[in-house]
């Protein structure tokens, strides 16, 4: 039972986060916030989801004109995940700002 209820909040994740993807493609910033709170209240979370999560959250938060709140995401990526992609992006996009 535990197994399965592992894969279910798997399969839960995963589907919040594509969905988040697809929501800021569409520029529904706010849905993209909740999906990415959905997905992240998943016990069985990776670091490297979390940072990916987190990433989106923070680009999210850019395109709502919350800047403040991006930045402090990015440099948390930055500290917390310096050896993933994630936190090479929120470098790079620390830098550009």
């Amino acid at each position: 039972a535990t197994l399965l209820l592992g894969a279910c909040a798997s399969l839960i994740q995963t589907a919040s986060v594509s969905e988040a993807y697809k929501q800021y493609e569409l520029q529904h910033y706010e849905r993209t916030l909740e999906l990415i709170k959905q997905a992240e209240n998943t016990d069985a979370i990776s670091t490297e989801a979390k940072a990916e999560l987190i990433y989106l959250k923070a680009s999210a938060y850019q395109k709502l004109g919350k800047s403040e709140i991006a930045s402090t995401l990015y440099e948390y990526l930055a500290k917390e995940h310096s050896s993933s992609q994630y936190g090479y992006l929120a470098v790079t996009k620390l830098n550009a700002s």
